[in-house]
């Protein structure tokens, strides 16, 4: 599925067009009752920053209408999870999660190679390739392993490119045992998937599932929400796997021709870059203020937008004001977060960190 499918941002019927203006004016309303704030310091309170945060460089209302279809376009339930997840993101800390990256995670267990991106499959979503067997049970404290799946789940939305708006997870159940069935682990996924990432899981394939699996799916698809279950597919061959992702992208230990996972730790430059973003107060300050300016341009234009009839006007200033939104997340980037392994490898491209480090020298 994507940005084109029934439901989605460039396929809206009028009456889903007319919840997702409700649930701009509800979200809005709830977040300035919550904070006590008017539009003007919206982006000063609690909620209305960690929303504006959620929204990354994506399209706003992709965000909302995630949140809408994961409650079957309820206003009152979507407002309620969309809350949860503000809350849930406010509890965890992502922003400073995502402003660490690699440093906030356990070293030794992002060498096990246990979770990866791997390309791309046929219809152009990024794959998680999770090899379970890497994955043993109180090895890492429970707060590492789920902080490098937070993390995993940010990383993701770097790799979409529109229209997509989904991801695969291939679980690779090869050389599986009882020593990797985690169920505590495999609860908080589905909660993260279902409750604070929704409608972010295009496909979840099982592969190679031994016999001692199918006892543990049993207990596992309880949890799943019937759209989710709906998502998962054993595979155990080859062949079907590559009706939906290309050997190329499929790693090697797989079967597949993608070299398998090596970790590449930060350069001296990375580091270099890094203290040089963090050291750069003025910068940061401006490009905060840039952001907030954008933000409440953009919510402004959208509380007008949500309150009248189609008004070709309004649908002009507020395509030109996402722009401007995009623009100024983008010029944040540097100072709120960190390059990856997946941008020392080539996989993500964000030439920002290069374009603000040469202007800051």
């Amino acid at each position: 599925m994507s940005a084109n499918d029934p439901g989605h941002i460039n396929n809206l019927n009028k009456d889903q067009e007319e919840n997702l203006k409700s649930f701009w004016i509800s979200l809005f309303d709830k977040i300035t009752s919550e904070n006590k704030v008017s539009l003007e310091n919206f982006y000063d309170s609690t909620y209305g920053k960690e929303l504006f945060y959620a929204f990354a460089n994506d399209n706003p209302d992709v965000t909302l209408l995630r949140w809408l279809r994961a409650r079957k376009w309820n206003i009152n339930q979507a407002l309620e999870l969309s809350m949860d997840t503000l809350k849930w993101k406010l509890q965890w800390d992502v922003k400073q999660l995502v402003a660490e990256g690699e440093s906030a995670l356990c070293y030794e267990e992002i060498l096990t190679g246990k979770m990866s991106y791997s390309g791309y499959d046929r219809v152009g979503r990024p794959i998680i390739y999770i090899s379970v067997k890497d994955h043993v049970k109180g090895q890492f404290s429970s707060e590492s392993t789920q902080k490098l799946t937070v993390l995993f789940m940010e990383i993701g939305r770097k790799l979409l490119n529109s229209p997509v708006e989904f991801i695969t997870v291939i679980f690779d159940m090869a050389g599986f045992s009882r020593k990797n069935m985690d169920y505590q682990h495999i609860y908080f996924l589905v909660n993260l998937v279902q409750s604070y990432y929704p409608e972010s899981l295009g496909l979840a394939l099982i592969v190679n599932a031994p016999w001692l699996f199918y006892s543990c799916w049993r207990i596992i698809k309880r949890w799943l929400d019937p759209v989710v279950e709906s998502k998962v597919q054993f595979i155990n061959n080859l062949d079907d796997l590559t009706k939906i992702v290309d050997l190329s992208n499929i790693p090697e230990q797989l079967n597949g021709n993608n070299p398998d996972f090596k970790y590449i730790p930060p350069t001296e430059q990375d580091n270099i870059m890094l203290s040089a973003f963090r050291a750069d107060s003025y910068g940061h300050k401006q490009a905060s203020k840039n952001h907030e300016q954008a933000s409440i341009n953009y919510l402004r234009i959208t509380l007008e937008w949500a309150q009248k009839k189609h008004d070709k006007h309004i649908l002009e200033e507020r395509k030109k004001a996402m722009k401007e939104l995009r623009d100024a997340y983008e010029q944040l980037i540097p100072y709120i977060s960190t390059r990856t392994h997946y941008h020392r490898n080539g996989f993500i491209h964000e030439p920002i960190f290069d374009i603000t480090y040469e202007k800051i020298q």
